[in-house]
């Protein structure tokens, strides 16, 4: 059994998480918190989620009184630095999969990685997992593209622009292209979970790559499967290609 502790337990898919790790067999759900601004902080996290009382109310920040093994973060970048903080200290694998870091904010999360086990997951969906595998194998097409452009599209209510997925793409293409001349196209409206595209454009046409989230409950899924095999890993920085390679 693992006990597992969501941060950012509030949001659109720490509620999923919630309900996700108390289905799970595998998993023991310990804790859960939220910023200190939350107006949920205090309440139960079954009743947050509609399922009844289970005697854990969430909190605004992480202690080991509970014995944690395993830390999903789906927070805001402050908090989930202070999280990675923590699990540092008290040696927890995280699950990271908050977006809109700092480079200062990066540098620590990178000191940290040397620390714990940490998957870094802009987007713990396996469908992304896959799409960056099919760049990795894809450089001789790539070069043929006269130019390239990502398109991403999430909920208006989605606060960095562009995506860490968008950003997290281009700089894989970067690596694999050795040049920094690609676009990203950022659009925020409607309450869309997700939307990525990579467009290559040639002479007299365009090809276009594309992954679309219908229901964000695969990033929970993601980030369940990610964390189970995260718990048994030695220190080091992995990633969700890591886990279908």
């Amino acid at each position: 059994m693992c006990n597992t502790f969501i941060s950012g337990a509030t949001g659109k898919v720490g509620r999923i998480l919630i309900e996700k790790v108390l289905e799970d067999s595998d998993l023991r759900l310990v804790g859960g918190s939220a910023s200190k601004d939350s107006k949920e902080l205090g309440k139960d996290l079954g009743v947050l989620i509609g399922k009844g009382s289970i005697d854990i109310n969430i909190v605004d920040n992480i202690s080991n009184e509970n014995d944690i093994d395993l830390i999903i973060d789906f927070s805001r970048p402050q908090n989930s630095i202070d999280i990675l903080r923590f699990a540092s200290k008290e040696n927890i694998p995280v699950v990271l999969g908050t977006t809109g870091f700092n480079d200062t904010e990066l540098n620590e999360i990178n000191r940290i990685s040397k620390e714990i086990p940490l998957l870094i997951a802009p987007n713990t969906s396996m469908g992304i997992a896959i799409f960056k595998k099919i760049l990795d194998h894809s450089k001789g097409v790539l070069q043929t593209a006269s130019s390239l452009e990502i398109h991403e599209k999430h909920h208006e209510e989605k606060k960095d622009s562009p995506s860490g997925t968008a950003i997290n793409l281009k700089e894989q293409l970067i690596e694999i292209l050795s040049s920094e001349d690609i676009q990203i196209v950022s659009v925020r409206e409607g309450d869309s979970p997700g939307e990525h595209s990579l467009v290559l454009f040639f002479e007299g046409e365009t090809l276009e790559i594309s992954h679309k989230v219908s229901d964000r409950s695969i990033f929970a899924k993601g980030a369940i499967i990610a964390g189970k095999w995260l718990k048994n890993k030695q220190p080091g920085s992995y990633t969700m290609q890591d886990i279908y390679s």
